[in-house]
């Protein structure tokens, strides 16, 4: 007899996702991007071997985290942005990016990124526009020292 395949389960939708910063509010975006690493790869050229060449992983690099939101009434990342700008220091902080998805009727994380040591290194403003009526979407490029995906209890 066979063995029976399991159903197959259906990828989480992208729609609905939270940053959380320590010491700032939970806020919900409309776009995010960045959530990605890459090894680089150096290349040795052994003498005697021209078949190949020898190659090791060199330096990891995570690119900037960009989330851009509707512009509302909440300024926590514009307050965040502007320590630099006031005091030439900007305190880097902890962060998570959750994808949210109904689990069993809830709204619950279904994938959690987590960065360390992040900072605002863009903040980028609605582009205004008199005839147009578009939403005003701002943006925020987060520059951290690495990203992890955690392991959810199930």
């Amino acid at each position: 007899m066979l063995p029976t395949a399991a159903p197959p389960q259906q990828p989480f939708l992208t729609a609905h996702f939270v940053l959380a910063i320590d010491g700032l509010s939970s806020v919900s975006f409309t776009k995010c991007a960045g959530l990605a690493g890459e090894v680089a790869v150096e290349e040795y050229a052994e003498g005697g071997e021209n078949r190949f060449s020898h190659r090791f992983p060199s330096r990891g690099s995570f690119p900037n985290l960009v989330l851009n939101q509707g512009a509302g009434p909440t300024r926590e990342l514009w307050d965040w942005f502007g320590e630099f700008h006031v005091t030439g220091l900007v305190a880097p902080r902890d962060g998570t990016v959750s994808l949210m998805s109904v689990v069993d009727g809830d709204l619950s994380p279904v994938r959690v990124w987590a960065f360390t040591r992040g900072w605002p290194a863009k903040l980028t403003g609605p582009e205004l526009d008199a005839q147009a009526s578009a939403v005003a979407v701002e943006s925020i490029e987060i520059a951290h020292h690495g990203l992890m995906l955690k392991k959810l209890a199930v």
